[in-house]
């Protein structure tokens, strides 16, 4: 059921105002930016992260500008479009009623003086597919309508739905439903949509699952690929396109508007599992074709849910920077890459962050000609995590790593978003709490900034901390502490079984033990459950105990409970709501497995997914679980 509601023009939503104070870089000022025309390269690049100096400087303010939102909001997002920004985000509808509500609110000021406007609900409904990491939006149009859309399921399977959309022709004062925008009537996933203004109205990009096919009476798909689409939302829909038949299944597209058009950059797949982020551009010609930004060579088996950001430079729309997390070569890290020529081409990747991040980035650029990137890191060992903030030139050592707030590493706190407000840029992130979450925001003003001229970029530094803090380590034995590497210990966890009990890890050692960690959402977990099953029925005998570890969000029970019923998984399920095992393991996306032996030492782990008869578990296994020669 969806209701549609229409509310008189949004006067401005006012809050009290705080200030908060945070130590200024100033080495990082007056770092040279490239004048290159279009289609010239980086003369310079950076192959690590280069931290600037940071002396005391002078103070400056941080506005806080916490949206118009409830307690339990999520899935924050940000639209810039000419003089407008709108943010869009869910919420729990209160009452009597169940289900969801999608809301936006413009930004009416600037500085501190920037205020969001009351809120407008667009839509509600019991049906709608609410998660932590795919986030509906606003999006203007070439047309002058505003285009809103969101996800809800199709059928009473768990991994059906569509996206839907609606119009506005009176800026936001009312809405009317405009149908889908994957028209093809597939009970499949549909979903991570990002959006321009095209002169027809508003160019949507999205992944579609029409070419999966459905391998169980749960509707777990048993084959066929995620696919790449783009049509224009206008008064109809139009002009849809097919533009990469193998994505990513679960990691967002992000895209801008270059010189020649718009374009599109993904997270790709190929035949042998390498995902790296891809490029798609509208030139005069039609769409080129689909072309790596960089070949990192990631190889997983399995989806991260991280997805990339991508942004023109408003002056020299041309130059595009595109920010990304990768973990190639097991080494975790956040880069970003620039073009001259509209993504014909890229330069070498700068890293922003090689200690460990959790990526989850966003990219805009400043008003000088450098990329700033937002991205999530873990900060402690109790699954804090922290809102960074990083000043990249094309050309040049990047700025002072800034500490914009204080999240969570779960994934309820979802994804930070950023854009630019004329000379301000704001910003906006989730707050989990114990029992619900807050939505957070912030608005810098760096054309203000002390000693700064209106041309001239800052690099802002918290507590003038050259980088973030390491992550201190738990107290075991330095030989023997957890570091997700074989030979390590296991390190301290608990999670909650079916029956509402708490089961710590330490519990069950005594004899070998495969745990894995997944969530109904995570389709390459969903694809995975067979071999696990198979594995289970193979080596229980021989002493392997297989325990499955969900971490769907809080509420999520009766869905995993349905699918260990539906799959007929046979071995120990437990939950893990709060998602701890992001921090405590290091996981850097789903599905993830480590192999224990009797003594709870790491034996073997994979990132990805785990295959029928998969060789390498096969081989550690069966070194494993022989039998020890006798008189030993």
């Amino acid at each position: 059921m969806v209701a549609w509601v229409g509310l008189p023009a949004p006067p401005c939503y006012s809050f009290p105002m705080k200030t908060l104070k945070i130590w200024l870089g100033l080495a990082a000022l007056l770092v040279a930016v490239s004048c290159s025309s279009p289609g010239e390269q980086a003369a310079e690049d950076h192959d690590g992260v280069t931290t600037a100096d940071a002396p005391q400087g002078p103070l400056t303010d941080l506005h806080p500008l916490d949206p118009p939102a409830a307690e339990g909001a999520m899935a924050p997002r940000l639209s810039s479009s000419g003089a407008d920004l709108f943010l869009t985000w869910l919420e729990p509808v209160t009452g009597d009623e169940d289900g969801h509500s999608l809301k936006f609110s413009r930004l009416e000021g600037h500085g501190d003086s920037a205020l969001w406007s009351e809120p407008v609900e667009i839509v509600r409904g019991e049906s709608f597919f609410a998660n932590w990491a795919d986030n509906p939006g606003v999006q203007r149009g070439g047309d002058g309508a505003l285009v809103a859309w969101w996800l809800a399921k199709s059928a009473d399977d768990t991994y059906a739905y569509d996206v839907h959309l609606a119009r506005s022709t009176d800026e936001g004062r009312t809405w009317a439903a405009a149908g889908k925008l994957n028209r093809d009537g597939i009970k499949s996933e549909h979903g991570f949509v990002s959006a321009v203004t095209d002169a027809g109205g508003v160019r949507a990009f999205w992944l579609d699952g029409r070419e999966m096919t459905l391998g169980s009476s749960s509707g777990h798909e048993g084959s066929g690929s995620m696919t790449l689409r783009t049509a224009v939302v206008g008064a109809d829909i139009m002009d849809e396109e097919l533009l990469d038949m193998r994505v990513c299944e679960c990691c967002q597209t992000a895209a801008t508007v270059a010189g020649e058009g718009p374009v599109v950059v993904y997270r790709g797949r190929t035949d042998g599992e390498i995902r790296d982020i891809w490029i798609a551009r509208r030139t005069a010609t039609g769409w080129s074709a689909p072309a790596p930004v960089h070949e990192d060579g990631w190889h997983v088996p399995g989806c991260p849910v991280n997805g990339p950001a991508v942004a023109a430079r408003p002056d020299h729309p041309d130059q595009l920077a595109v920010a990304w997390f990768t973990a190639a070569d097991d080494l975790a890290r956040v880069q970003v890459s620039f073009s001259r020529d509209g993504g014909s081409t890229f330069s070498k990747p700068v890293v922003v962050d090689s200690e460990k991040p959790l990526g989850r980035v966003d990219l805009v650029w400043d008003g000088s000609g450098a990329a700033l990137v937002l991205w999530l890191a873990p900060s402690g060992p109790d699954g804090e995590a922290q809102v960074l903030l990083r000043r990249v030139p094309p050309a040049g050592p990047p700025g002072a790593v800034v500490h914009i707030a204080t999240t969570r590493t779960s994934r309820a706190s979802g994804f930070p978003r950023m854009a630019r407000h004329g000379s301000d840029l704001i910003l906006t992130w989730t707050e989990p709490g114990e029992e619900t979450t807050r939505l957070r925001g912030a608005v810098l003003e760096p054309a203000h900034l002390p000693g700064v001229s209106a041309h001239d970029d800052v690099a802002l530094d918290a507590a003038a901390a050259d980088s973030r803090p390491a992550i201190t380590q738990a107290a075991d034995p330095p030989s023997h502490a957890w570091d997700g590497k074989p030979g390590s210990r296991a390190p301290a966890y608990e999670a909650t079984a079916l029956d509402g009990s708490e089961v710590a890890l330490a519990d069950l050692h005594g004899q070998p033990l495969l745990v894995n960690f997944w969530a109904t959402w995570c389709m390459p977990c969903r694809q995975e459950t067979p071999a696990l099953i198979e594995l289970h029925e193979r080596f229980a005998a021989d002493g392997l105990q297989v325990v499955g570890v969900s971490v769907d969000a809080a509420g999520e029970d009766d869905l995993v409970r349905r699918f260990v019923r539906d799959e007929g998984v046979p071995y120990t399920t437990l939950l893990d709501p709060a998602d701890r095992a992001s921090q405590t393991f290091g996981l850097p996306m789903l599905p993830g497995s480590f192999l224990f032996d009797s003594q709870g030492v790491l034996v073997w782990s994979r990132f990805g997914v785990i295959t029928r008869n998969d060789p390498e578990l096969t081989t550690v296994l069966a070194q494993l679980l022989s039998p020890a020669p006798a008189g030993d």
